[in-house]
C-alpha cells in the first residue's frame, strides 16, 4: 500500500515566523509616536506588508484607523516601525491588526495575516 504524500504550497510558513510587537507610545505633540518591533524569522523578506490598524479610545470606542506599511521587511532581520497616530497617547487602550492588505512578494495578505504573532510591551491590548 503506497503512501500519499502531501505536498505543502511553496508560500508556506511555519505560524508565527513573523512577530509585531507594539513597543512604545511615546507623545508628539498632540499626537501620539507608536513603535513597532517587527522581526522575520524564516527567511523569507516581504517588500510590503501594510497592515489595517484600528486604534481604540479608553472608552472601547473606535478612536482612529491607521493605514500602516510595515514593510519592507528583511529576512531574518528585527527592525522599528514609527507611525503617528492623530490621537493624544494616554487615550489609547488598544490596538486591532484588523486585517493585512499587501504583502508581497508571494504571499497572499491572508497567509501573511495568519502568519503574524502579535505582542504588546504595554498595557495595552494588541490584537488581531
Amino acid at each position: 500500500m503506497a503512501a500519499a504524500a502531501v505536498a505543502l504550497p511553496t508560500h508556506a510558513f511555519a505560524k508565527d515566523d513573523l512577530s509585531l510587537e507594539l513597543n512604545k507610545l511615546e507623545p508628539a505633540g498632540a499626537q501620539c509616536q507608536a513603535y513597532f518591533l517587527i522581526a522575520e524569522k524564516a527567511g523569507k523578506p516581504l517588500q510590503s506588508l501594510k497592515t489595517d490598524l484600528i486604534i481604540f479610545g479608553k472608552d472601547g470606542g473606535i478612536a482612529k484607523r491607521l493605514i500602516a506599511e510595515m514593510g519592507p521587511v528583511r529576512s531574518n532581520k528585527t527592525s522599528v516601525k514609527i507611525f503617528a497616530i492623530d490621537v493624544a497617547c494616554p487615550d489609547v487602550a488598544g490596538v486591532l491588526l484588523n486585517d493585512v492588505s499587501s504583502c508581497a512578494p508571494d504571499a497572499t495578505p491572508e497567509a501573511c495575516l495568519d502568519r503574524l504573532a502579535l505582542s504588546s510591551r504595554l498595557d495595552i491590548r494588541f490584537y488581531k
